[in-house]
Formats: structure tokens, sequence, C-alpha cells
């Protein structure tokens, strides 16, 4: 047992560290995953610090990363064993919290919703399991508590989990903020209620870094609520200072430092002082991806290019996705020398090609810079099928393009007709080349089944002005009326976002329509005419 390497691991935030616990977990080594679980259990008791708690939490979500058939297997075999119960049930309130995702409850549908609820009363039985055997309490309560805050609770359960936690765990961090955002306003509670978690923590905490963390987690969510629903900014900003004077470094800090960036943002405060709160965000927490391309985008609107090239440079060459994001980012602008950024079509050409080693983006990206130069190489059309392959309908457009240079009419209807409908750019190419006759005769009609089956699923905007068109087409010129105007009005609420020049291609198609009276039934019924898109989606054949 010594020599297993998972009970070396002395920081679960090293880069090779989840990979092994997962793969503990996976080989069904069960007995070096009850070791190292109880061995971080004990160093948390006894010296509780915000390092020890994300050992034995960070241990924890390795082990999440089997699939739930395997912590049963592992709870079947060990059915005394407390901490595979654990696992279950925090799988289980895991499950519930994505199925819910962003949405609250009475935007959810009655099947999404009994999905939340069934994984959240299902992670109950093994969380208490856990508690009768002995495992740490803090992380079955915190479980508990997210169950809570999702499903409700009245204010006598919701007294009992804080006196629980304060007897049982009372340094488990987790905890406490699942109990912070129960008792905040938009769950329920008050200011007065989120005070009463900060009072009983400060009481029962023992490590005062844990303490000082959650403070500031409290002057975060009032920053939070000042700024996002009473829209006083300044508050928020008070707030967030507030909470930063005894922040220690790190992620919470970093949260802090973040939103008073995005408020600096709202306020149009200069560039450079944009910039300068977006690194002291990232200088809070340097491992932390997250924020980074924020950083970069500052620089680039505070005019530092030279910084900005090296905050997404090194971001370029971190694993996951915002890495990718950011070498796909540097390469398009290096591409067209866009954003203040000169053209060095090679730099850019060296990024794609990093970026398509890693996934679909990269390979569409160099695709399109090698048909600037080859409007038919066969080893940029090879990487958009690649790129489809991979999950990428966007590759099917230049693809489109080239079958229909080719003479190849049926061939790109019918790669442009099996894209998924989420990939709407190459709806909207399909459904104008049905109407203006890119596969064969013109077929308005087709057209219009296109845009009548893809716009109730996702909206685009350039498909729904051009919708206006088709229903035009077939004489449906009431429709198009009252497309036109729903159009207008949810972009003017907020509700979608119409970009330039639509909103006046819009307004101009629907002075094309006939208006009532005899003149106007006299043209829609004996007229030909049909409303026609003056302008262009810039990405009909882009990437």
């Amino acid at each position: 047992m010594p020599d297993h390497p998972i009970l070396s691991i002395t920081d679960v935030a090293a880069p090779e560290a989840y990979p092994a616990i997962t793969a503990a977990a996976l080989s069904g080594e069960w007995s070096a995953l009850t070791e190292r679980l109880k061995r971080t259990a004990a160093d948390y008791r006894r010296a509780p610090s915000l390092h020890t708690l994300l050992q034995l939490e960070g241990t924890l979500h390795a082990i999440l990363r089997a699939p739930r058939d395997t912590l049963d297997t592992w709870a079947e075999t060990e059915p005394d064993n407390p901490w595979p119960r654990l696992a279950q049930g925090m799988a289980d309130t895991y499950a519930g919290i994505d199925a819910r995702g962003e949405e609250t409850a009475d935007q959810l549908t009655d099947a999404q919703w009994e999905q939340v609820v069934t994984s959240l009363n299902r992670a109950r039985a093994p969380l208490t399991r856990a508690l009768e055997l002995g495992a740490q309490p803090g992380p079955a309560l915190a479980a508990l508590g997210q169950a809570a805050t999702i499903l409700g609770v009245s204010e006598e359960e919701h007294q009992q989990l804080l006196a629980q936690l304060a007897e049982a765990d009372p340094n488990w961090l987790p905890a406490w903020s699942t109990a912070l955002a129960r008792s905040e306003a938009r769950w329920g509670g008050s200011l007065a209620h989120m005070g009463e978690v900060v009072r009983l923590a400060e009481r029962a905490i023992t490590a005062p870094e844990l303490h000082q963390l959650l403070t500031a987690e409290y002057w975060w969510w009032r920053a939070n609520r000042a700024a996002t629903i009473d829209g006083d900014l300044v508050t928020a900003r008070g707030h967030l200072r507030a909470g930063q004077e005894d922040c220690p470094p790190g992620r919470m800090r970093a949260a802090l430092l973040v939103l008073e960036a995005q408020i600096l943002a709202s306020l149009d405060a200069p560039a450079l002082e944009i910039a300068e709160g977006w690194q002291a965000a990232v200088d809070a927490a340097p491992d932390d991806s997250t924020h980074q391309f924020d950083l970069g985008l500052a620089w680039v609107n505070a005019g530092d290019i030279e910084r900005a090239t090296a905050v997404l440079s090194r971001l370029a060459e971190r694993p996951g996705p915002e890495g990718l994001e950011a070498a796909n980012w540097l390469g398009r602008c290096l591409a067209r020398g866009r954003r203040g950024f000169p053209q060095d079509r090679a730099a850019a050409e060296r990024w794609f090609r990093f970026a398509a080693e890693k996934g679909p983006d990269g390979k569409l990206n160099l695709a399109e810079l090698q048909l600037e130069d080859d409007p038919h190489s066969e080893q940029a059309l090879a990487l958009c099928r690649t790129a489809i392959t991979e999950g990428n309908g966007f590759g099917a457009l230049p693809l489109a393009r080239a079958l229909l240079t080719q003479g190849e009419q049926a061939e790109a209807k019918a790669l442009l007709s099996d894209v998924p409908v989420d990939f709407t750019a190459c709806k909207y190419a399909l459904a104008r080349g049905l109407d203006e006759g890119w596969f064969g005769t013109p077929d308005p009609r087709a057209a219009l089944e296109v845009s009548n089956t893809v716009l109730p699923q996702v909206f685009d905007p350039y498909l729904s002005v051009l919708h206006m068109t088709l229903l035009s087409a077939q004489g449906n010129w009431d429709a198009a009326r009252d497309h036109g105007h729903w159009l207008l009005e949810v972009t003017a609420e907020g509700q979608l976002d119409l970009p330039d020049p639509l909103p006046d291609e819009v307004r101009r198609l629907l002075s094309e329509i006939p208006k009532p009276g005899l003149g106007g039934l006299l043209k829609r019924t004996f007229s030909k005419d049909r409303l026609r898109m003056e302008v262009e989606s810039p990405d009909l054949w882009a990437i």
C-alpha cells in the first residue's frame, strides 16, 4: 500500500494528480482510494486550512470523474465503507445540478425538472448512509445543502442544516458557501439571513483563512446583487473593495477582481484601467486560465498588442478549451491583420496547425487559409471533412462552396442538409441556395420549409430576415409583415440580437410590403413581386 502512486500525491492541483486518482477508480483500486481519502481527511481535521480542504475535496472530485456504475461497483464490493457511498451521493447531486443547468425551476420543462428532482432525491440515501458510516461530514453536508438550495427548504430546515454543519464539520467551507447562497434573496433569503450565516460561521470556523474567504464571498454576493439586480454599480464596487480587504490570494480574490473589472467596463472606464483590473484578477489566481482570454482582449482594447500577444500566446500553449480558443483567435487576427495585429500569414498558419492537432476549429481555420491560396485544395477540403466528422458542422460551408464550383449541386445540397440545425449558417446557405437556384431550379417553397424547421429550434438573424422574403414569395404578405414587426420588437426588448445592418434591412422590407386597401390587395393578388434581401451574411461561406 505505501508504494501506490496516488498516496504520494501532495497537491491535487498538480497536472498528473487528477488523472492518476481517476485511473485508480477506473481500475477498481479501492484500497488505495480509501487510504488516500482517510489520510487527506485526517490531515484536514488535524490542521484545517484551504490547502488541506482542497486535497480531500480534489480527491473526491477526481474519483467522481469515473462513471456512476464504477462507484456502484465500489459500494457493492465494500458495503461498510463510507467513501463510495459519499461518492455516489455527490455524483447524484452533481447530476441534478447539471440537469438544471443555468435555468431556474420555472424555466425548465416538467420533464427536465423531474430529472433534477429525481437525481437530487436519489442522492439523499447514500449521503445519509455515508454520514452513518463515518465519512468526513463536510462533503456530505455540502451536497445535502446544494440539494436543499435547489429544491427549497423551510426556515426550520435551513437552521437545522446550519446547526449540523457548525457541530459536525465547522471548517468545511463549501458547505458554508452553499448556505450563504441559499440565504441570498434570489433563493428566498435576505441580507439578514446572509449576515446570520457569516456570524455563525465566525463562531464555528477555527481556521481564520477559511472565515476570511467566506466573508469575501459574502461581499461578492452583495456586489453581484447590487450590480445585476439593483443596477447600482458604484455600490457594487464598494462591496467588492470591502471583500478584498482581508481576502487571501486565490480564486475567491480573483472572483472579486473579475467582477470589479466587469463593472469598470460597464462604467465605460478607460481601456487601460479595465486592462489593469483584469491583470489584477489574473494575478490573484495565475494557475486559473478561466479569465486569461478576457485579459488578452482587454490589452487588445487598450492598444497594447505586445502584452496581448504575450498573454494569449501563453494561454494558447496550455491544455484545455481556453488554450484552443486563444490559439484560433490569435491565428484569425494575424491572418487578416485585425484588431490591431499585424498581418502575418505565416504566424497565423503556425497557430492554426497547432490548434488543428487538438480540435476541429483549428482544422477549419487552417483549411480557410489554404483555400484562399487554392480554392480547390484537396488538402484543405480533407481538413473540412475531418472537422465535420469531429463535430464541427461549419466545415460543410467551404466544402459545399467547392462542390458548387465543380458543378456537383446535388452533393452540395445533401451536405448542407445533413448538418445539424445548430450550425445555422449552413442552414442559411441551404435556404439561400434553394431560393436562388444554386442546386438547380429555384425552389422558394423548399427554402421556406428549411426556415420553418430551423427557426423554432435555433435563432439565426440572417435566416430569420430571409424568412420574411420567403413568406412573401408564397404570397404570405401578412405573415411576412408580422414576422418583421416581431423581429424589431424582440430586438428592441433585448430578447434577441439582430446585428447591424439587419434592423434597417427589416425596416426596408416592411416598407415594400403592399399596404392594406384595394391597391395593396390588387398588388398582392396579381403581382409576381416578392421581397428580396439586399444585405448578405458575412458568414455565408466563411468558417
